[in-house]
């Protein structure tokens, strides 16, 4: 197995002209091996654009595994020697059509493929997600996992891969969200310790007669429908190596060594506390409860009680301190305040009241920051608070985003978190991530200085289908917004929005929570099964 491989990806734009597109793919491919590509990476719909008239329409520009639209891809693989990943749509047993990623060796021989799990919008209209356990096909370079688009922007399929070993995960988007290139596509390399090749499109992605129609459902400009571009290779901790720029057709071509992937990113994980991820029950938040809440984060809690009481006067009904910070004496009915504290053998996170402790939260992964913290927790809870259900993350639980996802399934409306991280990128992208995947409020809390972990990041308030947007689209779709403390900065005040959880769809008929791939995470729960990489 080797660790060496030039990699590639290249973006650009289809239509609806199978031919067409086919011709722009053989170029595309004939440009990266140019470069010296040995695995190259295209985006997701090669075949034709993801807009349909009906069923059959939808079906009869799907190409099959041995017709005669990937066949010529195939013999061009085995002309130019590389490993090809793409995604297409494929016709089905009855009339079912799949978004369908295809990994072709250099032999000329389709070794793999992986339906889409998740589908975004319009897509449900026509397409079936896939329901079974993405395979893990193995190349020259050790095994990769296939995934596509929307599959990115939850955890569960990448994470999938990675667990079972794969070192490198290969990523096709049709996508004209910002956050993916800035977010969603790194998150899944350096939360995986792995590289991630990612390709997007370029120009439009509807038909130019249904851009005004897409445009007003979608509440965005006409010139926001196009595909954002900016395909990349990430490496393990995150670093970008190469992107191509948001428009126009491009390669981008990246030497990885994945001998530099970072197993250790998974050596914590307790998969016998995640068994709700592969279950296909998920409770909603609750409706009834406040739908914002004033919060304070007090980094220099450490030092004394009276930047607490501050936070408090200012109108703080919610309190955040880093781990291990005592709770202030005289807490005032209607307050909470959330810390945590060493007992025994294990790592605890408290929400304190006028009445004392009302809520524990143990440590659910082992942290070498706390080794006297054995006794580890087995289930994420949440406490019944007047502005939503509360979730307390502790230790290093917050690099988990199992975690996460368990408080969401139980109807988590947010998520406090005291803690101390150590890298840029579990403020940067992980935290951020967590918010967004999960569509919840998080108030974190850490020590002053650098990095910059105190921060308030809050569910947009729109959705990407929205047509009375409550303000003009930013060219994301789930970024949280986001309020940070400035490292000399002994104090943070400022809005929640936890009601927002209330509303998980982050377009149509687009659930992130309900609507996970709960399937595959059996994967995550258990150890890793052995998943043959057959068509």
């Amino acid at each position: 197995m080797r660790d060496r491989v030039r990699v590639a990806a290249v973006q650009f734009a289809t239509g609806t002209d199978l031919d067409e597109n086919l011709a722009t793919c053989l170029r595309m491919l004939d440009a990266a091996a140019a470069e010296g590509a040995e695995l190259v990476v295209m985006p997701e719909f090669c075949n034709h654009i993801s807009v349909y008239s009906d069923r059959d329409h939808c079906r009869s520009v799907a190409v099959a595994l041995d017709g005669p639209w990937l066949g010529a891809l195939v013999r061009r693989s085995a002309e130019r020697g590389v490993y090809t990943s793409l995604t297409v749509t494929v016709p089905r047993d009855g009339d079912r059509v799949t978004a369908t990623n295809v990994l072709v060796d250099p032999r000329g021989r389709v070794v793999a493929t992986a339906d889409k799990q998740m589908l975004m919008g319009n897509e449900r209209a026509h397409l079936s997600a896939g329901t079974e356990v993405s395979p893990l096909p193995d190349t020259a370079f050790g095994p990769v996992g296939l995934y596509s688009c929307m599959d990115g922007v939850t955890f569960e399929v990448p994470r999938t891969f990675a667990v079972r070993g794969a070192r490198l995960l290969l990523n096709s988007l049709n996508s004209f969200a910002l956050d993916e290139a800035r977010l969603h596509i790194p998150v899944r390399a350096v939360e995986n310790g792995v590289f991630v090749v990612a390709a997007n499109k370029v120009g439009p992605l509807l038909p130019a007669e249904q851009v005004p129609q897409f445009s007003r459902a979608l509440g965005v400009p006409a010139e926001a429908l196009n595909g954002a571009g900016e395909s990349q290779v990430v490496a393990p901790d995150g670093m970008v190596l190469a992107m191509a720029p948001r428009t126009g057709e491009a390669v981008v071509v990246a030497d990885i060594d994945l001998s530099k992937v970072e197993p250790g990113r998974l050596r914590g994980r307790r998969p016998e506390a995640y068994g709700p991820l592969a279950q296909s029950r998920t409770a909603r938040p609750d409706s009834g409860r406040e739908p914002e809440v004033v919060a304070g984060c007090v980094p220099g809690a450490r030092s004394g009680p009276e930047l607490v009481h501050k936070a408090i006067d200012a109108g703080a009904l919610l309190v955040v301190l880093p781990e291990l910070s005592p709770p202030p004496p005289n807490i005032p009915s209607g307050v909470l305040v959330v810390t945590t504290a060493l007992r025994d053998d294990q790592h605890i996170g408290l929400v304190w009241s006028a009445d004392g402790v009302v809520h524990e939260q143990a440590q659910i992964h082992y942290s070498d920051r706390h080794p006297v913290a054995t006794r580890l927790g087995a289930e994420m809870g949440l406490y019944p608070a007047p502005f939503g259900d509360l979730a307390v993350i502790v230790g290093d639980d917050h690099r988990y985003p199992e975690v996460f996802r368990l408080a969401a399934i139980a109807g988590a409306h947010l998520a406090a978190v005291c803690w101390q991280p150590e890298h840029p990128w579990e403020c940067d992208l992980a935290l951020m991530e967590r918010a967004a995947e999960n569509r919840i409020s998080v108030v974190a809390c850490g020590p002053p200085g650098p990095p910059a972990s105190t921060m308030l990041l809050n569910p947009p308030a729109d959705s990407l289908w929205n047509p009375n947007r409550s303000s003009p689209y930013d060219g994301t779709i789930n970024t949280p917004i986001t309020q940070r403390v400035e490292p000399d900065e002994g104090l943070l005040i400022g809005t929640l929005h936890p009601g927002r959880a209330v509303n998980r769809e982050v377009s149509k008929d687009t659930d992130l929570v309900g609507g996970r791939p709960w399937r595959a995470a059996a994967v995550l729960v258990g150890p890793p099964a052995e998943t043959t990489a057959a068509v």
